[in-house]
């Protein structure tokens, strides 16, 4: 009997799921436990395996493909077993209940990859007016840049998705080519707010590169359009190469109109990071980014050009902290626990976040959305390889405000153990309202750690070591008799935070409740 092939639990609802590539084709015997194919979402992979036998009588997506939530992947069978009525018949049942209006309503909107379906309305193109190339009729995103190259010279309506400020910007608007089109799209999570929201990405550019919107910037957009404001976010960066850039012909227009150049701009740094071994001088050789570099090159860019940051430094007496955890490291051991210091740190941001709850909150144009529960993203870091280039992950340990210090410690445990082989399900790195990286286990003494896109702020913790420090009887500033040199093993806070949300008076209000954690634990 044919069965179908989807997503483990850990995948399961999911949306935007990528196949990097596929292990089986078509005629191929797999036993359960196989691995099927290779799945990224935007913060981990991982491979998929088969959970029962047979031969795969049908696959669904190809490589490269960017997937629904809960996407049928294909099927497996015995040889020979029909399948593609059944594959047919499964999506219809997704789609609409009642076969009927399916078969009837078929023409008029045949079946689309998710990447087709969002390019189509990106760009503007009529599914209903395309014929699909792909398997079983299915449209593609080639048949969709060829749909819109054939609509070129079509009215300029029928490429606008929504009513343009004025008819004099329209044609140099539509007359961007499909390639220039497909550099600079909005990532998938925009685009997905954008569609959902019947939000206009150009409106909210306002002049910028599509690439260059954030799914902050949508949820700023969508909530001021709910209280009757514009829905254009203002640039974060000033455009000083524009006015230098723009071709002649704009000069003679209107001064608002400021879109065309950095609609021509994108394509310059989309080929820029593609040097040819040609361009290599002796000595020198040419790495290709993986894609977790890639990942996380995009997100701090974003952060740091979108969040003003600021960060402020603490020194702290560690002494309580190493005497508590030597007193129950054996009793925690015998729970099956080890007792790391950044259980204590996690306790201690607890006791921070609780006394200045700004500190873990959205930014939003209108307001903060303070968040009542405490979701704790800790930084792990992945091995490097032969080059020295790393990885960095962040698990979220979620409710940690319900959790005592067992609690806390068996969560550190579990989620550093599976991030460093690979087995975290895509919800645990999602999610978090603040997060620790704790560089001291690598030595390092100070950093100026990059807030998480959503986050208030990240606390930064540098290595234990022993320190000479002036301890005092009596005042903290004068000279006393009673003063003398102790060697204390002290730490040293990095907190960045967001200016927008918070000062330096209660970002340092939050770091005194830290500190107070970890120097008087009881």
């Amino acid at each position: 009997m044919a069965t179908e092939l989807r997503f483990p639990e850990n995948l399961s609802g999911v949306d935007g799921i990528i196949v990097t590539r596929w292990l089986v084709k078509v005629g191929d015997t797999v036993q359960p436990g196989d691995i099927l194919l290779e799945a990224a979402t935007d913060k981990v992979d991982t491979e998929v395996p088969a959970t029962v036998g047979g031969v795969i009588l049908q696959l669904n997506y190809s490589d490269g493909e960017i997937l629904p939530a809960n996407p049928l992947l294909g099927i497996v069978g015995q040889p020979g077993e029909a399948v593609v009525e059944s594959a047919v018949a499964a999506s219809a049942e997704t789609v609409a209940p009642s076969a009927a209006p399916a078969a009837e309503t078929a023409p008029e909107a045949p079946p689309a990859t998710p990447v087709a379906r969002r390019m189509a309305e990106q760009l503007g193109v009529d599914l209903s007016g395309v014929e699909g190339s792909g398997p079983r009729g299915q449209v593609t995103k080639e048949d969709v840049l060829a749909q819109q190259a054939a609509q070129k010279n079509a009215p300029a309506a029928a490429l606008a998705p929504a009513p343009m400020p004025a008819p004099g910007p329209i044609p140099a608007a539509t007359a961007v080519s499909a390639d220039a089109d497909l550099r600079d799209l909005a990532s998938l999570t925009v685009r997905r707010l954008a569609a959902e929201n019947s939000i206009n990405l150009r409106e909210v550019a306002a002049g910028r590169p599509l690439s260059a919107l954030t799914k902050y910037d949508l949820l700023s957009a969508i909530a001021s359009r709910s209280a009757g404001k514009p829905v254009v976010v203002p640039p974060r960066v000033a455009p000083t190469s524009a006015p230098v850039a723009a071709p002649a012909a704009q000069k003679q227009q209107a001064a608002p109109v400021a879109s065309p150049p950095p609609l021509a701009a994108p394509p310059k740094p989309a080929a820029a990071p593609t040097p040819g071994p040609a361009k290599l001088q002796a000595g020198e050789e040419f790495v290709a980014h993986n894609r977790m570099r890639q990942l996380v090159a995009r997100n701090t860019t974003q952060a740091a050009f979108s969040i003003p940051h600021v960060t402020t430094m603490w020194d702290v007496n560690m002494v309580a902290v190493l005497e508590h955890r030597k007193a129950h490291k054996a009793e925690f051991a015998a729970a099956g626990v080890n007792l790391t210091v950044t259980a204590y740190l996690i306790q201690a941001i607890l006791a921070g976040l609780k006394a200045v709850p700004a500190a873990n909150s959205t930014w939003t144009d209108d307001g903060l959305i303070i968040k009542r529960a405490y979701h704790i993203g800790m930084a792990v870091a992945l091995p490097a390889d032969s080059y020295g280039v790393g990885g960095l992950i962040v698990p979220v340990i979620k409710n940690a405000g319900d959790l005592n210090l067992l609690g806390v410690a068996r969560a550190v445990n579990d989620v550093a153990e599976r991030a460093r082989k690979n087995q975290l399900r895509a919800d645990e790195m999602q999610g978090g309202t603040f997060t620790l990286t704790n560089y001291g286990t690598s030595g390092s003494r100070f950093q100026t750690p990059v807030i998480v896109n959503g986050q208030a702020g990240i606390l930064g913790v540098g290595a234990i070591e022993k320190r000479p420090v002036v301890v005092s009887k009596g005042s903290p500033l004068e000279a006393s008799a009673g003063d003398y040199l102790a060697f204390l093993p002290m730490t040293t806070l990095g907190f960045s935070y967001d200016h927008r949300i918070l000062d330096g008076a209660t970002a340092d209000a939050f770091c005194a409740a830290v500190k107070a954690a970890l120097e008087k634990w009881q």
